[in-house]
């Protein structure tokens, strides 16, 4: 009996606990309205609704159904949920199991994360004890920056705070990871974990792609077992990874990782490159980049060759507030073995630039800047093929200078010291000095009835040839009339230029070897035009022809002045010639005419065609002797003259001449042609000159030609028509898209100059956008 009752009592206490358990348990509930149904088994919410947990999940809807026995809330219409790990869920129908610890929906959700990603479903399961989210169908997700991921499935765990995911899609369509605005970089993968510091996909696919419609594979693809993207880091890794091709393989990494494309620039090897020529041979570049600061960097470049030895270069890069630092060096020790025209010897070069902008007002100009440039060989840059933004390998005159520029409103100064060396000289003749060279130019007067009066004073210290020397202290005053018509019509014009001159000179044919020498010129000249114009309704079209005259005097004398080209940029110039000292003498006039024509659009702005021919002479007083090798020494210049025509948008042609004074020879003739529209390009070109204006002739012609949106060929060339021989040809084909540039070059060079041997050069080359420019060797022979 006591065994009973105390069964009995133990039982009693067990039920007592277990309902004030399940009471602990059930839903805190609140509603604007409360009604009750089936025997109180069922309860209507209606109103403001909300209700919470334990856990201190949040609901709240405007409609509800409360089963409390099976501890089952079920919402109608919009309904809000707050998890307790923060994450906000917004839906419609969901269901809230107290008692099974789930809360479901099938029907279209959304939820944010405490990151502020947004996550789109179309149905999903909660689990409220392990805090995590289930679901299947067609997910999307847009992250805090933009990017979107798709997935089939997908599991939100709210402790760990991540997101994994099968079947992914990710579309990163931040703007700054475009390199080009077609671009759609992406990743696809089968499975993948989002963190908030870090992404992993396995058995992953990456591109920059724009996506095509019907492409079976993009232009480039990196495939890999897994790709992780650390955010932190900003750097995406690849485990056995596979370079694709339109899905043909190209390169294989065990290995290998990358900058995420919001980095800009980041320490680290850059894309190595081959080389192959006749003069030393093939080689490979293996450029490092060393990000040492936001404002400075570094890159070394050793160039290792096969027959030769290597070549280091490096190159510094540093920006302050309002200076710019460049330094571009390089050394090798030169040919192993020497031969008729290789000589042994170490070669190397020392390029520097430094920019200093050392003005506090926007309304000042004021700047320094330094160049040097050094090289121990004349052929070294030519030969190694060195090329940066300070070193051009054509470069023939090395330029040593410092300047300073200052500018405001009132006047203009400079100041500059410059030693030049000419690489096609040898010896000391190659060097040439400016020593100082001072300009300083003001503004005199503004007059509306005088006119303008500026002033320039220029002083040059100029050594060269070794042993010759030129002292110039210039000053010039310029004098321009206000224009004003005639009843005739005549638009006028006067012009006045005084110069003075100090100079000290040794050793220079021309000039006085005196101590000091002073000389004052001056010349005035007197300009008229008289524009006709004509207005064709009918043709919508206009034209003007225009006769100028340019009548001019400058008394006393010049010194002599050798080999001065005339043409049709000096025909209405006061001073025609270069040299700072001197004024051309004597009383002359130029006769000459503008002829334009113009069709006119609809609005009446100038259209496509537009016509336009300038020709003119100098007629003098009397030969001038001072001006030998020239035209403008005879009476009669030759006739110089300019036209240009555009037929179209696409096509313009030019031609600029000079004819003898008997009307017979073209002394010049110099023709281009161009067209272009979106898919080709054409240009030719032809000089020749003759007399005094030279003594060469050659044609250049350069094609572009798009055979559709993607592919193109191009050639180019330049022949000497005087030896009949040509100088180079070239001739390309390129495949280009948003992410992809591949194409393959041959060029032909005929130029020959010391241990500098002409070559023929064929190349392979592709362009992963933005990763890598990747070049095959440049077959010679």
């Amino acid at each position: 009996m006591k065994n009973k009752l105390i069964y009995i009592l133990f039982l009693f206490l067990f039920t007592i606990l277990l309902k004030t358990a399940s009471a602990a348990e059930e839903l805190n509930i609140n509603a604007t309205n409360i009604e009750l149904e089936n025997e109180n088994k069922k309860v209507l919410l209606r109103g403001e609704v909300s209700a919470f947990d334990k856990k201190n999940n949040r609901i709240f809807t405007d409609s509800a159904d409360y089963y409390k026995e099976k501890g089952l809330l079920e919402t109608f219409g919009n309904t809000k949920i707050i998890t307790s790990g923060g994450y906000t869920v917004i839906g419609s129908n969901i269901i809230f199991d107290n008692t099974n610890k789930t809360i479901v929906s099938n029907f279209d959700t959304q939820i944010i994360d405490i990151d502020n990603n947004n996550i789109f479903l179309d149905m999903f399961s909660y689990s409220i004890d392990k805090g995590m989210f289930f679901s299947k169908g067609k997910i999307k997700i847009i992250d805090n920056k933009d990017n979107k991921y798709n997935f089939s499935e997908v599991y939100i765990d709210e402790n760990k705070n991540q997101i994994v995911g099968s079947d992914v899609r990710v579309f990163l369509d931040e703007e700054k990871y475009k390199i080009d605005s077609r671009n759609d970089p992406r990743f696809y993968s089968n499975t993948m974990v989002l963190k908030d510091n870090q992404n992993d996909f396995d058995k992953g696919v990456f591109t920059y792609c724009k996506i095509r419609e019907g492409e079976k594979c993009p232009p480039w693809s990196i495939k890999s077992k897994k790709i992780k993207h650390d955010k932190v880091k900003k750097t995406i890794y690849y485990d056995k990874a596979v370079l694709r091709v339109y899905d043909f393989p190209i390169f294989y990494f065990p290995k290998f990782f990358h900058p995420d494309p919001t980095v800009k620039r980041r320490s680290g090897f850059l894309t190595p490159s081959f080389t192959d020529s006749s003069n030393i041979g093939s080689g490979l570049e293996i450029p490092y980049f060393w990000s040492i600061a936001k404002n400075q960097d570094f890159t070394i470049t050793p160039k290792l060759y096969s027959s030769e030895n290597p070549l280091l270069l490096t190159e510094y890069r540093k920006v302050w507030e309002k200076t710019k630092l460049m330094v571009n060096a390089g050394y090798t020790e030169g040919y192993k073995k020497s031969t008729a025209t290789k000589k042994l010897g170490d070669r190397m070069h020392l390029f520097t630039r430094i920019n200093k902008d050392l003005s506090n007002n926007e309304n000042i100009f004021s700047e320094f800047e330094l160049n040097i440039q050094q090289v121990n060989n004349e052929t070294y840059l030519k030969i190694h093929d060195i090329n940066s933004a300070l070193i051009n390998n054509e470069v023939s005159v090395l330029e040593n200078s410092l300047d300073y520029s200052y500018q405001n409103d009132d006047y203009f100064f400079s100041a500059n010291a410059s030693a030049f060396e000419d690489l096609t000289k040898s010896g000391r003749k190659k060097y040439e000095y400016l020593l100082p060279y001072l300009s300083f130019d003001k503004n005199l007067l503004a007059n509306e009835d005088f006119g303008l009066v500026d002033y320039n004073s220029t002083l040059r210290v100029k050594n060269y040839d070794v042993n010759k020397q030129t002292e110039f202290f210039v000053n010039d005053f310029k004098w321009r009339s206000n224009k004003w018509l005639s009843k005739f019509g005549l638009e006028n014009q006067l012009k006045g230029l005084v110069k003075t001159v100090n100079y000290n000179s040794k050793n220079v044919d021309g000039l006085k070897d005196d101590d000091s020498t002073s000389e004052l010129s001056g010349v005035i000249g007197f300009i008229s035009k008289l524009p006709f114009f004509k207005n064709d309704s009918q043709n919508n079209s206009n034209s003007s022809f225009t006769p100028n005259f340019l009548l001019r005097y400058a008394p006393a004398h010049m010194r002599k002045i050798e080999n001065k080209k005339f043409t049709f940029s000096d025909l209405y110039s006061l001073k025609k010639t270069s040299e700072i000292d001197v004024i051309e003498t004597g009383l002359s006039a130029t006769l000459g005419f503008d002829l334009e024509k113009n069709k006119l659009n609809a609005d009446g702005t100038v259209g496509a065609n537009k016509y336009s021919f300038s020709a003119g002479q100098v007629i003098s007083e009397k030969e001038n002797r001072d001006l030998p090798g020239s035209s403008l020494g005879q009476r009669f210049s030759d006739v110089v003259g300019s036209s240009k025509y555009r037929f179209n948008e696409k096509i313009d042609t030019s031609y600029n001449f000079a004819i003898d004074q008997n009307y017979e020879d073209f002394n010049m003739n110099e023709i281009g042609l161009n067209y272009k529209d979106l898919n080709t390009t054409f240009n030719v070109s032809y000089l020749e000159e003759k007399e005094d204006l030279g003594n060469q002739e050659y044609i250049k012609t350069s094609v572009g030609l798009g055979l559709n949106e993607f592919n193109k060929i191009s050639f180019s060339s330049k022949r000497n028509l005087l030896t009949s021989s040509a100088e180079f040809y070239n001739i390309s084909y390129e495949y280009i898209n948003d992410c992809l540039k591949a194409g393959i070059g041959f060029r032909r060079e005929f130029y020959t100059d010391r241990d500098v041997e002409p070559e023929n050069s064929l190349q392979f080359r592709i362009s992963i956008v933005p990763f890598a420019d990747i070049s095959s060797p440049t077959f010679s022979r």
